[in-house]
């Protein structure tokens, strides 16, 4: 299924009109007024990118870094961390192939969002601080984010 019709069809059912993709077919969503997630559609690898800000870059100690990597080579759930240069700040990205359907989508949006709240809370409270062994494993509740709170920025 294409990326915006399932993702229209997803605001369409929690009330939203169309959803309309900017000049470079990416979307960004605003979720609980505090995650804004990018889509990037990659048509060359029929993919879509999640991606979202987690922090300010200028803050990481040597010892975040290491955790970040290490979670990064270990998989964090197939996601992976990266700096963007230009903004100074730490992101996380998943790539995603095509989606069978709308509830597909909603399920990898509610579990990329869960990933990425959780890393922002860490990264906030100093990753290193939080424990390695934890950290790295990659472990969030996504129970408590539900594709029910989003608007278009």
């Amino acid at each position: 299924m294409e990326f915006i019709a399932a993702l229209n069809e997803i605001a369409a059912r929690i009330g939203l009109s169309a959803l309309a993709p900017d000049e470079t077919g990416s979307v960004t969503l605003l979720f609980d007024e505090k995650h804004e997630v990018s889509f990037v559609p990659d048509d060359s690898e029929c993919a879509v990118y999640f991606q979202c800000e987690l922090g300010d870059s200028n803050a990481l100690q040597a010892g975040d870094m290491r955790v970040l990597l290490e979670a990064s080579l270990a998989g964090a759930n197939g996601a992976a961390f990266a700096i963007n240069r230009q903004l100074d700040k730490v992101i996380i990205w998943k790539r995603f192939g095509e989606f069978a359907s709308s509830a597909a989508l909603e399920k990898d949006i509610n579990e990329f969002l869960g990933q990425a709240a959780c890393w922002k809370q860490r990264l906030a409270e100093g990753v290193a601080a939080a424990g390695a062994q934890e950290v790295a494993s990659g472990q969030y509740d996504p129970s408590g984010f539900m594709l029910s709170s989003f608007i278009q920025v």
